[in-house]
């Protein structure tokens, strides 16, 4: 008599998980589309993730242009997955995952400041990359730069490992909800933590933005000044809610107008 093998099949814990996650997911969704603030933020998030995907799948003119697309592609993974954990529920990873951002932001503001460090950051070996471009090293040298006394570069770093990169007392805070209460093995939808975490994907997306800009300036054609017009409109306007700075639509109708003559509507 032949027995048959069983089919292997997903375990049934998994899926009861995965069904939970969607189930967070829809809550937080409603949640953003319900709060007008929190729109906001993920529509910054999506114009610069956009804006990311295009510039850097195109054709490099050299390879220091091509390592920043690569850490372009590195963080539009970085803000897809922030995204997806902390509206699916699991806010101390999504916060982790943004310290990450934090480091190639910081990096691109180097390479922004002195192009030459692209080359020597790509071709340094790892006794190398700690000693120049250790995170701490390249705050360093960003607050030398800019004349920064304070240290918030380093105060804002410390708080994404701190409460959730490390391992510690303090990072339980972002396992519980707001409100108080035990630590929560899983995900869970918590409004304040949902909060918390897409105002400073936000603030970190806009930032990201900006400096990959820079190495792409070359925008002459309809799809490059689409893209980057989205972009801008979106920082814009976030920035003049959020941060206080005054929306530039003088320059952003200079460009609407370019935009409409290369498009032969003008």
């Amino acid at each position: 008599m032949t027995t048959s093998t069983p089919k292997p099949t997903m375990p049934e814990n998994l899926e009861r998980l995965e069904a939970h996650e969607r189930s967070m997911r829809g809550k937080s969704l409603a949640a953003i589309n319900a709060d007008v603030a929190l729109l906001d933020h993920v529509n910054l998030v999506e114009a610069v993730m956009n804006h990311l995907d295009f510039f850097a799948k195109l054709p490099p003119k050299d390879l220091d242009q091509e390592t920043v697309q690569l850490l372009g592609a590195r963080v539009f993974n970085d803000l897809a997955s922030a995204y997806g954990q902390t509206t699916r529920g699991y806010h101390q990873i999504a916060a982790a995952t943004l310290r990450d951002v934090m480091e190639v932001l910081f990096l691109l503001g180097w390479f922004d400041r002195d192009t030459a460090k692209i080359k020597e950051w790509r071709e340094s070996d790892d006794a190398t990359r700690r000693k120049i471009f250790a995170p701490v090293k390249v705050r360093e040298f960003l607050d030398n730069f800019d004349g920064f006394k304070e240290g918030k570069r380093g105060a804002d770093y410390k708080m994404f490992c701190e409460y959730a990169a490390h391992a510690t007392w303090q990072g339980f805070a972002l396992m519980r909800p707001t409100g108080g209460g035990k630590a929560i093995m899983g995900p869970f939808f918590d409004h304040g933590l949902l909060k918390a975490v897409l105002e400073e994907l936000a603030k970190l997306a806009a930032q990201i933005g900006n400096y990959f800009a820079t190495f792409f300036p070359d925008k002459s054609d309809v799809p490059s000044l689409e893209t980057e017009l989205h972009r801008l409109e979106a920082t814009s306007k976030w920035a003049e809610t959020y941060l206080g700075r005054k929306h530039d639509t003088a320059f952003l109708d200079e460009m609407k107008g370019y935009l409409a003559a290369l498009k032969g509507e003008r």
